[in-house]
């Protein structure tokens, strides 16, 4: 897209201005314009990143054959 220097002898003058080169953009135009706004919010930066992933996992079911029942964990004593 060219840049291009422009002086209006008023506001209006303006605002249509503004509204004939937007009418103008082509699809291409604008979507090229939309990336180049928002590339640095949605680049990928250089070096390691972390990655989530989250699964949807089925509920399980113990076997509780020998009808002993289930018992809570311990809580650990430490802070880590």
């Amino acid at each position: 897209m060219d840049k291009s220097f422009r002086i209006f002898d008023s506001h209006g003058d303006a605002e249509n201005a503004a509204r004939e080169d937007e009418r103008d953009l082509t699809y291409q135009d604008r979507f090229e314009a939309f990336m180049k706004l928002m590339a640095p919010y949605y680049a990928a930066t250089p070096g390691f990143q972390r990655v989530y992933r989250v699964d949807d996992f089925r509920q399980r079911s113990v076997c509780d054959d020998w009808g002993i029942r289930i018992q809570p964990l311990p809580q650990s004593e430490s802070n880590g």
